[in-house]
């Protein structure tokens, strides 16, 4: 992969690139299109619950924007239960992280293409509140039609390449968050899979994955030991024996240290940093060993 080439210093702390808002569009109506205000009122009856809706930030980088034209992967995340409301957390708020930055390392060194990153940011506590039914029926597509549609002019979606990472609550629910973007019709070419709750009842959804989607659990037992992990191991193997994946993809099960204070979410960085730059290689990280102990 060709360096990134380097740009103006930038005054410390200031991110090389824009960052876009927009919220989930409402529902559409089913069935033929709709005509005059009764069938209009009929739309608005039909709006999405409140428990599914989200405010979307998405960011571009000087350079991912070099080419409007040009499809770009896209890192669409899934952040974990937000008992204290925050918006956009690990796109600018809260304490955890800044995913912006992650990946605006990652391309600024070379290590992976031009990206986009686009993440929901869910504030309503029936959403988040708690870990295992977070991101209840997270609906992957309608995630990135609205992604494409903020960004239209600026940048464009390869929805061939979109990996999705869900961090702790956002991996909990076999009922939403990354389960159920696995299910998507737009098929998901990685899902990462970070700290969270590792319940039996979601290792087959990953484990069952399509067999063309590479699909990486990681975990640290520094702050969070108290997981059925071992459980978890043996229901994934069973799936993934069940449901093989394609030559030269994952399923993969890996346990971490971070180095970094607050392990769980110190996560996030490690996986991505260890993780995207085979994943978004031409190979699709066919020859990334398995490392799982």
């Amino acid at each position: 992969m060709a360096p990134a080439k380097a740009g103006p210093r930038l005054p410390a702390g200031q991110l090389d690139g824009a960052t876009y808002d927009y919220e989930r569009p409402p529902a559409p109506a089913s069935g033929a299109a709709l005509q005059g205000a009764a069938q209009a009122g009929a739309a608005a009856a039909s709006a999405v619950p409140p428990e599914q809706r989200w405010l979307g930030r998405a960011f571009v980088h000087r350079l991912a924007a070099a080419d409007p034209a040009r499809p770009l992967p896209i890192l669409v995340f899934l952040h974990g239960t937000n008992a204290a409301q925050i918006k956009y957390r690990w796109m600018g708020g809260g304490q955890e992280g800044d995913l912006r930055r992650i990946a605006a390392e990652l391309m600024e060194a070379g290590r992976i293409p031009p990206i986009l990153v686009a993440a929901p940011s869910a504030v309503l506590p029936a959403a988040v509140a708690v870990a295992r039914t977070s991101w209840p029926a997270f609906d992957l597509d309608v995630f990135l039609d609205a992604t494409a549609a903020r960004l239209r002019g600026v940048a464009t979606l390869d929805r061939t390449r979109v990996v999705v990472a869900g961090h702790s609550g956002g991996g909990c629910n076999s009922a939403g968050g990354v389960a159920t973007a696995l299910r998507a019709s737009t098929p998901v070419h990685a899902a990462l899979v970070v700290d969270t709750c590792m319940d039996v009842d979601i290792a087959l959804p990953f484990a069952r994955s399509s067999p063309t989607t590479h699909v990486v659990v990681s975990w640290q037992t520094m702050t969070w030991a108290r997981r059925p992990i071992s459980d978890f191991r043996r229901a994934f193997q069973s799936g993934v024996e069940a449901h093989p994946a394609a030559p030269g993809v994952l399923r993969e099960l890996e346990q971490l240290q971070p180095t970094e204070p607050m392990p769980h979410d110190a996560m996030v960085p490690l996986v991505l940093r260890r993780w995207l730059p085979p994943l978004l290689s031409p190979e699709a990280a066919p020859s990334v060993p398995c490392v799982s102990p």
